[in-house]
């Protein structure tokens, strides 16, 4: 943990995207401010992160999906053994990303976000460390995306939706492979596998069950070949047009 926080008192104070919009709360303490320095743990960083419940309860399910994107203190998922595991630190410690897997819309806001969400956006000029937030940005939205609430709250048309965009997200990603890969890669697969679980279409041949059950819980697919997913994504959605 000491190690998570050093990085994140370092690389934070740049992993904030800009807002389209004011929200109706913010973070009161925020990476670039003295105080955010001056913390001493993740525990610190992770209490003045905290919605209060008078507001929380009040926020309406799109402002709530913008808090949580905004997170001051992301996961930086490299530092877990699997996506899941970085997941749960920021689920663990957040009451605003528990209180919106209780929305029963959450999944069609974080849906109209991701789809808003292009590589088009990135500039190569960029220093590295604004290169390097684009690049987390996009695993974080998309592991809050692989979350099962998250697609169960979606009805059928949105978990089509939902895996067709992952499959187009990945498309631009293997056409930005100097950018986009390995991990990156993986977590986008993630959804896609996600959703064909969910759908009961994920057979991918020569794997067996455990093997397939242990990829999706953890998001980590080292077992699993990404184009092979990729391919019974692209069936799968060809099929259901």
């Amino acid at each position: 943990m000491k190690k998570i926080f050093i990085i994140c008192l370092i690389l934070i104070p740049f992993a904030i995207i800009a807002q389209e919009k004011t929200l109706l709360w913010d973070y009161p303490v925020k990476p670039g401010m003295e105080k955010w320095s001056q913390f001493k743990s993740m525990d610190e960083m992770y209490q003045s992160c905290q919605i209060p419940d008078a507001i929380l309860k009040r926020l309406d399910t799109e402002s709530l999906v913008d808090i949580c994107l905004n997170f001051p203190a992301p996961p930086v998922f490299p530092l877990f053994n699997t996506p899941q595991e970085g997941f749960m630190t920021y689920y663990n410690n957040f009451n605003g990303i528990r209180e919106l897997f209780n929305r029963k819309d959450a999944g069609q806001y974080l849906l109209k976000k991701y789809s808003m969400m292009s590589l088009s956006d990135f500039n190569p000029l960029w220093p590295l460390y604004r290169q390097g937030q684009f690049i987390s940005h996009y695993k974080f939205v998309e592991a809050i995306l692989s979350q099962s609430p998250i697609i169960e709250s979606l009805d059928a048309n949105g978990r089509k939706a939902l895996l067709n965009e992952a499959i187009r997200k990945l498309d631009e990603k293997k056409s930005k492979s100097d950018l986009f890969g390995g991990s990156s890669f993986e977590i986008n697969a993630w959804i896609i596998g996600k959703v064909l679980y969910s759908e009961n279409k994920l057979v991918l041949q020569g794997y067996s069950q455990e093997c397939i059950q242990t990829s999706i819980e953890s998001g980590l697919l080292l077992d699993i070949d990404v184009n092979t997913l990729y391919q019974e994504a692209k069936s799968y959605s060809y099929e259901n047009k």
